[in-house]
């Protein structure tokens, strides 16, 4: 097997993953073959087939990193939620407590047209 030489790594998507993975494991396709194919090291390959047994298919799906976010702005972030749930909860307290006093208008305005 010819070595690649280092440089940039190659990047392989999600599908490629998938059908070297399937031309291993349903073909029975030698690792190696494959590896110079594609121009990939085999322990790539390894790897891939390694996390499709643990994993399954959605193992092989990049891994994208979400940026750090400071723990004060978290923080911030928090209290500002829980001060908007607060007032959320208090204005369907008050919807309630109008729709029954509603109830209540109507109900009075009917015992006075039947009073008539």
């Amino acid at each position: 097997m010819e070595f690649i030489k280092k440089g940039r790594k190659r990047i392989i998507s999600f599908e490629q993953k998938c059908t070297i993975v399937k031309e291993v494991l349903e073909e029975n396709r030698p690792k190696t073959d494959i590896a110079t194919e594609h121009q990939i090291h085999v322990n790539s390959i390894t790897n891939w087939i390694r996390i499709y047994k643990e994993k399954g298919v959605e193992g092989l799906r990049p891994f994208v990193k979400t940026p750090k976010v400071p723990r004060d702005q978290l923080r911030d972030e928090l209290k500002r939620l829980q001060e908007i749930e607060k007032k959320y909860n208090e204005q369907l307290t008050e919807i309630e407590i109008l729709k029954k006093f509603q109830a209540f208008l109507k109900e009075k305005e009917n015992k006075r047209h039947t009073k008539r």
